[in-house]
């Protein structure tokens, strides 16, 4: 199981900063040491992982429109990244997300390696003859999805982003029920936080 990588980067850096606090505390008196654990405290807070870069990132699908993370502000949305080659990895996702999801706004994005070259409009082509006609796939031609949160879209990545366009649990792997009930109940605290 590959859990959150988010979450334990997260974890990783706070558990950094907390032993980065404790020496500050040690060396230090007591009211200084309050302000720093403070300073602290607000700092951690403002890292939270943000999808500023990407909230504007207009891509197209394979049907020619548009859509952006930005587009769908003010609502929880799951997006799925995954290279166009392993987009058949997503059909167990779909299903179980189509049968226990509702207020959930879904953002499929093909990751389109550099290599080898090729063109939007054959993406494009490729995905028509395979994707049902009402499943659209944003087309990420400069994988910037994947190069911004530092994805490997080999395989599918299930992107939990609460209303606030803040990033609150990423997994990746295939469908496997142990690890879909880890994205449900980030998608539950999602959808209780709105």
């Amino acid at each position: 199981m590959d859990g959150s990588y988010w979450t334990q980067r997260l974890v990783r850096h706070a558990c950094e900063r907390l032993i980065s606090l404790v020496r500050i505390l040690r060396a230090v008196r007591r009211p200084l040491a309050l302000i720093l654990l403070f300073a602290l405290a607000s700092s951690a807070a403002a890292q939270t992982p943000a999808l500023d870069a990407l909230a504007d990132l207009e891509l197209t699908d394979q049907h020619g429109r548009s859509d952006s993370l930005g587009a769908h502000r003010g609502q929880t949305v799951v997006a799925m990244v995954v290279t166009a080659k392993r987009l058949r990895n997503l059909k167990a996702w779909e299903r179980d997300f189509r049968n226990r999801s509702e207020g959930i706004h879904f953002l499929r994005i093909a990751d389109i390696p550099s290599d080898p070259p090729t063109t939007y409009e054959r993406v494009a082509r490729k995905l028509n003859e395979r994707v049902p006609e009402d499943v659209s796939v944003l087309i990420d031609m400069d994988s910037a999805w994947a190069t911004e949160l530092e994805l490997d879209s080999g395989r599918p990545n299930i992107l939990v982003i609460d209303a606030d366009g803040t990033l609150l649990a990423s997994f990746r792997g295939r469908f496997e029920p142990e690890l879909a009930e880890e994205v449900f109940a980030a998608i539950e605290k999602a959808l209780g936080d709105d």
